[in-house]
């Protein structure tokens, strides 16, 4: 079963981070077709309920997004401002197609969101 779901959440991934990019390419293109550049990512190998696990797909997935959008190194500020929104949003729809807690979680720890837990309590 969990072979099924890896398969389900790599397709949706692969999705997710090829719309994102083809958004942000297209966005700056002129009335030429651009080819969109896609990479997939395998993660079968890796066990997302460990914290390694989960960090090796954030690796490998904020490498395919760095691949894909361009470089957000470049001295033309409408290049590099194109491809780190294109990474950002990649990277982003990337880890909601793998709806993993434990890889949003690394994701929020690499940008410094704070992890809060909500308790509800009720009165009966």
């Amino acid at each position: 079963m969990n072979t099924i779901n890896y398969s389900k959440n790599l397709a949706l991934a692969t999705v997710a981070a090829l719309g994102v990019a083809s958004l942000a390419i297209g966005a700056h293109a002129d009335e030429s077709v651009v080819p969109v550049a896609a990479r997939t990512i395998h993660y079968s190998d890796l066990d997302l309920n460990t914290q390694a696990g989960a960090e090796v797909l954030y690796k490998r997935i904020r490498h395919a997004a760095d691949q894909v959008c361009g470089d957000v190194h470049s001295r033309r500020l409408g290049e590099a401002t194109a491809a780190r929104t294109c990474v950002d949003q990649a990277v982003v729809a990337s880890i909601r197609a793998v709806n993993n807690p434990r890889l949003t979680n690394t994701y929020n720890a690499h940008f410094g969101v704070a992890q809060t837990t909500l308790s509800v309590a009720s009165v009966r």
